[in-house]
């Protein structure tokens, strides 16, 4: 631990030399080591004062003084020691919590997420614990009433008096009974002040004691009244118990099997449940949280999205009796219910996306990934953590197992399945009741148009499967990963793009507002009449697709559709998710519209026919990792189609029919792609191959973001080349969005060979504050899953 006032090295003196100040006189005693929540990258040393001793243990926050001025900042205690301290040391002010907020396995884990993803200790606490679990939203008071004496015979003569006396008596009779050796001895008042309090409310509802009964017995010195603060209960699901009656195939039920016995040994290790789309893989998980819960442990499943969120919670809730659920469209109120209900062990099982790897389960027992390849398990914000590999970690700490399950893995697990002796890999390799897999129907859209002569969103095989879908009075999803109406405004006399003034990239034109939005800022402008450029005021035109467009489409070739639209447009709340989605399942809608939201997870047994407007949109994104996405989504969302004896078909519009992701996506073959695309990465140096830090850096003047990259970059390779540290860093260059919200940006990337190289690189440039250049903004970005 670091101090933070070190005495001068050349002290003060008098005039004839004596000192000005007496030396510090060297003691002993209890230290704290205190991470401030601010944006400080250090921890400090406190002396913890006598009257605080017993108080200040590691998690609890507590305030200390900071900077020349001594104000007062909150921060964590993450750690205490016994040392020796002078008078230069200062003390810890006082303590905010009176119990701690994270166990020591949650506090290893906030370190250790702060290490491995360069953000400063304090800031990345406060997401471990979120601020709605850190206030006092979502309690209430709660007065209890507490029996003092019994009432002398001309005292409590009203029927309601004598009913609470009586109630107030029997609560005290269990405690009184079970002491044997004196209870015929003690006096009447001593026998009273064993009575356990009973609550203003209990005695309401049992004895109809009116607040002017209990003012009157309080009056009469017969009994106390004292007011407690308890965290509401959380809004548990009230759904009625279903418990289907079917049983494991021979895979389901071996993969079971492996997940129960490391649960029963409380070892950690990671199991990737690789089972094709349809195959089971909710009730392996179901299975193994069971186990977890018959042993007195508590389970945690993680979900990509707030609308896969919103059915797995109904259906578990249908499983199990004690269900809490933690995403960001929960009130704080809600938050602090379902995070103290959760620290306190009476919740069973947690769900939830990112912020629930965090869930403060005093006795976990498994932490389950579903869907865990998708990117948006990736936190955007400092700390820029991956919600998996958090999971991994705390299983580790914890010595729990982690399950990641899914049809099409990350590269990164497949990679490491092959690798890592921890990982081990269960295969579901056939949908239950060995229904048959969807039907993949490819149809070029350039050959398409050449045909039609004209341009359409629908293709004549698609409209055709469409409308046998709903002739036999089935469902449908249609799946275009963009929102909008129109993703390219141009005027074709001058060929000058319509683009955002503040990021300079395409705006889109939404239909429902009749605004052209940038989808990167969220500015929103009128719809330009002319074009804008000098003397040409030619009329724009409006090209391109998005979800808007697909809805408007659909409904003029089938007009009698029930259709419903789900993009971040429309779904704003959490219940707009769920009341499209139980429309859906009761079967109040043929048609589902969306973006990816719709093609993760989703299980609707009457559904049988997908259709991918478009399988090109992430092939346009400067990344490598976008034919791993083109795969996953067309895979994933074909598996939407065909979950019961009906069958099911797809079909894939794309103009890159040759692609061979395209093609191993129609063969629904994983493997076979994961080989080709993981030699293509090694070849390349890039992961799963190696390990990869992004740096981003951004300013309003071109110039500074520029020069800032470039003496970076140089500064980086010259200190890791002189340290021996085997490293790649690339040139500074701008970013494939080179400005947005009026800041210019360029990265600089570095690959390491493994992730303790990585570590020790990021060990090393930290304590040398080696993260610096003069620009507004400098991000470091560690396993980035996106390159825009």
């Amino acid at each position: 631990m670091a101090d933070y006032l070190i005495p001068p090295t050349k002290p003060a003196t008098r005039a004839g030399g004596a000192p000005l100040f007496d030396a510090p006189v060297a003691r002993r005693g209890p230290i704290a080591g205190v991470a401030p929540l601010a944006p400080i990258d250090r921890v400090y040393s406190y002396i913890i004062p006598d009257e605080l001793t017993e108080r200040v243990v590691p998690g609890v926050r507590v305030r200390v003084p900071i900077g020349a001025t001594g104000r007062l900042t909150p921060g964590y205690c993450i750690e205490r020691s016994e040392g020796e301290w002078d008078a230069t040391l200062r003390a810890v002010a006082e303590i905010i919590d009176e119990k701690p907020l994270l166990s020591t396995e949650m506090l290893e884990l906030g370190r250790w997420i702060a290490r491995y993803y360069a953000c400063p200790i304090g800031p990345t606490l406060s997401v471990v614990a979120p601020l709605a679990a850190r206030g006092v939203s979502g309690h209430r008071n709660v007065r209890y009433v507490r029996l003092l004496r019994p009432p002398a015979e001309d005292e409590a003569k009203s029927k309601r008096q004598r009913a609470v006396i009586d109630l107030l008596r029997k609560a005290r009779e269990p405690a009184a009974s079970s002491n044997t050796d004196s209870a015929g001895q003690k006096g009447a008042k001593a026998q009273a002040q064993d009575a356990g309090p009973i609550s203003v409310e209990l005695l309401r509802e049992s004895v109809g004691a009116s607040n002017a009964v209990i003012r009157s017995l309080k009056r009469a010195g017969l009994i106390s009244v004292e007011i407690c603060r308890e965290p509401r209960e959380p809004d548990w699901p009230s759904v009625a118990p279903d418990e289907p009656a079917f049983d494991l195939n021979p895979e389901q039920y071996a993969a079971a099997e492996r997940v129960i016995a490391a649960v029963a040994a409380r070892q950690f290790r990671v199991f990737l449940l690789f089972g094709v789309t349809g195959s089971g893989k909710t009730e392996v998980y179901v299975r193994a949280m069971r186990h977890a819960l018959a042993e007195g442990r508590q389970a945690i499943l993680l979900v990509p999205e707030i609308a896969l969120t919103t059915q797995v919670v109904q259906r578990l809730t249908k499983r199990f009796a004690r269900v809490a659920v933690l995403h960001s469209g929960m009130t704080p109120a809600q938050r602090s219910r379902a995070w103290t209900a959760i620290a306190a062990g009476r919740v069973e099982v947690v769900i939830g996306p990112r912020s629930a790897v965090f869930a403060p389960c005093p006795r976990p027992g498994v932490i389950i990934v579903d869907e865990e390849h998708e990117a948006s398990f990736k936190n955007q914000a400092a700390p820029r953590y991956h919600t998996r590999d958090v999971a991994i970690k705390r299983g580790q700490i914890e010595s729990i197992p982690v399950v990641l399950g899914s049809a099409t893995p990350s590269l990164e697990t497949w990679h490491n399945v092959g690798r890592l002796p921890h990982y081990e890999l269960l295969r579901l390799p056939r949908r239950v009741a060995d229904l048959a897999p969807p039907r993949l129907h490819l149809v070029d859209m350039r050959a398409e148009h050449r045909r039609v002569k004209r341009v359409t969103l629908l293709s004549e095989e698609m409209e055709r499967y469409l409308k046998a879908t709903l002739d036999r009075g089935e469902q449908a999803i249609l799946l275009l990963n963009r929102r909008g109406y129109a993703n390219y405004l141009f005027c074709p006399k001058c060929l000058t793009p319509i683009v955002c003034p503040n990021c300079g990239v395409y705006v889109v034109f939404h239909q429902g507002t009749d605004l052209v939005h940038c989808h990167y800022c969220h500015e929103r402008m009128p719809v330009p009449r002319k074009c804008g450029m000098a003397g040409c005021g030619g009329t724009l035109v409006r090209f391109g697709m998005g979800t808007e467009r697909v809805e408007e489409e659909l409904r003029v070739k089938f007009p009698n559709v029930r259709a419903a639209r789900m993009d971040s447009d429309v779904m704003v709340k959490p219940s707009d998710y769920a009341d499209v989605l139980g429309r859906f399942e009761r079967r109040e809608l043929d048609v589902l519209v969306g973006t990816q939201m719709i093609a993760k997870g989703l299980d609707y047994p009457f559904v049988s026919f997908v259709g991918i407007v478009s399988a090109d949109t992430a092939l346009a994104i400067d990344d490598f990792r976008s034919t791993e996405r083109t795969f996953q989504l067309v895979l994933q969302v074909a598996g939407r189609s065909g979950r019961s004896h009906r069958g099911g078909d797809v079909v894939v519009q794309t103009f890159n029919a040759d692609l061979p992701t395209i093609r191993h996506a129609l063969n629904q073959d994983y493997e076979r792609f994961a080989a080709e695309e993981l030699g293509l990465r090694k070849k390349a140096a890039l992961p799963p191959a190696t390990r990869m830090m992004r740096i981003v850096l951004a300013d309003a003047r071109l110039t500074r973001a520029r020069d800032g990259a470039i003496g970076l970059a140089s500064a980086l390779r010259e200190r890791l080349f002189a340290a021996g540290m085997p490293t790649r860093i690339w040139d500074a260059q701008p970013c494939a969005l080179p400005r947005l919200r009026n800041q210019y940006r360029y990265e600089v990337i570095l690959t390491f060979e493994s992730a303790s190289a990585l570590l020790s690189a990021l060990d090393r440039l930290r304590s040398e504050n080696a993260f610096k250049a003069r620009v507004r903004t400098l991000t470091v970005d560690v396993d980035p899953v996106a390159l825009l």
